[in-house]
């Protein structure tokens, strides 16, 4: 990892945030609201080349952990994805009225090198976003985040991590950023980082 990305993630703690949460979890700001995401919104190649569903944890695995969310919304290419990945999956887990949604995004890229350029990308434009707080999680590592951004009344806790050539992005709805749902976050994150390494 270059060091300009340990330099932005010390950074990130001291300005109005990342949109990480935007950036790597590009539904966050756009799916979790219900909103159509344009086609144009992303890279050609996130929306031409599709991963497969196996990379991203199943319904059973995030309802163990957040029991409310019960049925899988909806699923496809994550097109929001920064840097042009060679492939992508998005799938958003909801209640039945849309009131707590996990989102999970898995992008690809040619190489670890595109990829952590990405992520860099990513930890950049993230600067921009207003509201954001980061998390306190030291066991996550220098490659990884977990912050929350508060929109109206709604919250969103969101994680992102660079693993290898992918980028991960988890994004919780409806939820408070309590310890416990700050804990049970981190170990979907953790599922999901070995889930997302299935070729």
């Amino acid at each position: 990892m270059s060091a300009r990305i340990s330099e932005s993630h010390s950074g990130l703690h001291a300005r109005p945030l990342p949109s990480l949460l935007i950036a790597l979890i590009g539904t966050l700001s756009v799916t979790a609201y219900g909103q159509a995401i344009s086609p144009g919104a992303g890279p050609a190649s996130a929306s031409d080349s599709l991963l497969a569903r196996e990379v991203v944890i199943p319904i059973s695995t995030v309802r163990r952990l957040f029991p409310q969310v019960d049925q899988e919304a909806s699923t496809g290419p994550h097109l929001t994805a920064v840097g042009g990945p060679k492939a992508t999956r998005s799938v958003i887990y909801a209640n039945s009225d849309n009131s707590k949604k996990v989102t999970i995004s898995v992008d690809q890229y040619v190489s670890s090198t595109d990829a952590s350029s990405a992520y860099e990308e990513a930890v950049q434009k993230s600067k921009a976003v207003p509201g954001w707080t980061p998390i306190s999680a030291p066991d996550l590592g220098q490659n990884a985040f977990m912050a929350t951004v508060t929109r109206g009344e709604e919250t969103h806790i969101g994680f992102g991590a660079l693993n290898g050539d992918r980028i991960l992005g988890i994004t919780v709805v409806g939820y408070h950023p309590t310890p416990g749902t700050i804990l049970k976050l981190r170990s979907l994150a953790r599922e999901e980082e070995a889930t997302a390494k299935v070729p």
